[in-house]
Protein backbone atom coordinates (compact mmCIF):
# COMPACT_ATOMS: atom_id res chain seq x y z
CA UNK A 1 0.00 0.00 0.00
CA UNK A 2 1.61 3.53 -0.26
CA UNK A 3 2.23 5.68 2.04
CA UNK A 4 0.22 8.81 2.24
CA UNK A 5 0.97 12.20 4.18
CA UNK A 6 -1.36 14.92 4.78
CA UNK A 7 0.33 18.10 5.29
CA UNK A 8 -1.83 20.45 7.35
CA UNK A 9 0.42 24.23 6.68
CA UNK A 10 -1.16 27.58 5.87
CA UNK A 11 2.18 28.44 4.59
CA UNK A 12 2.22 27.41 1.00
CA UNK A 13 6.41 27.71 0.31
CA UNK A 14 6.63 24.94 3.77
CA UNK A 15 3.61 22.61 2.00
CA UNK A 16 5.25 23.02 -1.62
CA UNK A 17 8.84 21.89 -0.42
CA UNK A 18 8.02 18.88 2.06
CA UNK A 19 5.64 17.93 -0.61
CA UNK A 20 8.16 17.80 -3.42
CA UNK A 21 10.65 16.05 -1.35
CA UNK A 22 8.44 13.56 0.19
CA UNK A 23 7.22 12.64 -3.15
CA UNK A 24 11.46 12.13 -3.95
CA UNK A 25 10.59 9.36 -1.39
CA UNK A 26 7.72 7.65 -3.36
CA UNK A 27 5.55 9.29 -0.39
CA UNK A 28 2.14 10.67 -1.82
CA UNK A 29 1.06 13.62 -0.79
CA UNK A 30 -2.33 15.24 0.66
CA UNK A 31 -2.37 19.22 1.80
CA UNK A 32 -4.99 21.12 3.14
CA UNK A 33 -4.21 24.65 4.26
CA UNK A 34 -6.78 25.04 8.16
CA UNK A 35 -7.36 22.69 10.53
CA UNK A 36 -10.91 22.11 9.39
CA UNK A 37 -9.69 20.96 5.48
CA UNK A 38 -7.32 18.74 7.00
CA UNK A 39 -9.72 16.78 9.25
CA UNK A 40 -12.12 16.31 6.21
CA UNK A 41 -8.79 15.10 4.10
CA UNK A 42 -8.11 12.69 7.43
CA UNK A 43 -11.19 11.11 7.00
CA UNK A 44 -11.65 10.86 3.42
CA UNK A 45 -7.72 9.96 2.62
CA UNK A 46 -6.97 7.99 5.23
CA UNK A 47 -3.29 9.51 5.38
CA UNK A 48 -0.42 7.19 6.84
CA UNK A 49 0.59 9.75 8.92
CA UNK A 50 -0.28 13.90 9.59
CA UNK A 51 2.65 16.27 9.20
CA UNK A 52 0.51 19.07 11.31
CA UNK A 53 1.61 23.19 11.79
CA UNK A 54 -0.12 24.46 14.90
CA UNK A 55 -0.65 27.87 13.74
CA UNK A 56 -3.72 27.43 11.33
CA UNK A 57 -6.39 29.68 10.07
CA UNK A 58 -10.02 28.71 11.26
CA UNK A 59 -8.76 25.90 13.77
CA UNK A 60 -5.29 25.54 14.99
CA UNK A 61 -3.43 22.18 15.02
CA UNK A 62 -4.59 21.61 18.77
CA UNK A 63 -7.39 21.47 17.69
CA UNK A 64 -6.68 18.60 15.42
CA UNK A 65 -5.35 16.84 17.79
CA UNK A 66 -8.08 17.13 20.08
CA UNK A 67 -10.46 16.12 17.51
CA UNK A 68 -8.15 13.16 15.99
CA UNK A 69 -8.14 11.91 19.46
CA UNK A 70 -11.92 11.30 19.63
CA UNK A 71 -12.18 8.95 16.56
CA UNK A 72 -11.01 5.74 16.34
CA UNK A 73 -9.58 5.75 13.08
CA UNK A 74 -7.78 8.85 13.52
CA UNK A 75 -6.45 8.55 16.99
CA UNK A 76 -3.93 5.70 15.46
CA UNK A 77 -2.33 7.92 12.83
CA UNK A 78 1.11 9.59 13.59
CA UNK A 79 0.94 12.59 13.84
CA UNK A 80 4.71 15.07 13.87
CA UNK A 81 4.12 18.63 14.24
CA UNK A 82 6.07 21.08 12.58
CA UNK A 83 5.23 24.62 14.08
CA UNK A 84 7.31 27.79 14.77
CA UNK A 85 5.76 27.49 18.31
CA UNK A 86 8.80 26.46 20.25
CA UNK A 87 7.90 27.08 23.81
CA UNK A 88 7.71 24.00 25.88
CA UNK A 89 3.87 24.51 27.20
CA UNK A 90 3.78 24.38 23.57
CA UNK A 91 5.41 21.36 22.90
CA UNK A 92 4.03 19.34 26.20
CA UNK A 93 0.43 20.02 24.81
CA UNK A 94 1.03 19.09 21.57
CA UNK A 95 2.67 15.93 22.99
CA UNK A 96 -0.16 15.24 25.53
CA UNK A 97 -2.36 15.22 22.70
CA UNK A 98 -0.73 12.24 21.15
CA UNK A 99 1.62 13.82 18.63
CA UNK A 100 4.47 11.52 18.40
CA UNK A 101 6.95 14.44 17.23
CA UNK A 102 7.31 17.65 18.06
CA UNK A 103 9.37 19.49 15.66
CA UNK A 104 10.53 23.42 15.23
CA UNK A 105 10.74 25.14 12.30
CA UNK A 106 13.59 27.04 12.65
CA UNK A 107 15.41 24.14 14.05
CA UNK A 108 15.58 21.27 11.87
CA UNK A 109 16.45 21.01 8.37
CA UNK A 110 14.24 19.60 5.70
CA UNK A 111 16.10 16.44 5.53
CA UNK A 112 15.43 15.75 9.10
CA UNK A 113 12.11 16.45 9.25
CA UNK A 114 11.75 13.82 6.39
CA UNK A 115 14.01 11.38 7.89
CA UNK A 116 11.16 11.62 11.10
CA UNK A 117 8.56 11.16 9.11
CA UNK A 118 9.69 7.85 7.12
CA UNK A 119 10.56 6.55 10.43
CA UNK A 120 7.08 6.91 11.19
CA UNK A 121 5.49 5.16 7.87
CA UNK A 122 7.73 2.06 8.43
Amino acid sequence: MAKKVLIIEDDEQVARVYGIKLKQENIEIIKATDGEEGLEKMVSEKPSLVLLDLMLPKKDGFWVLEEMAKEPASKKIPVVILSNLGQEQDKERALKLGAKEYLVKADVSIKEVVEKIKKYLE
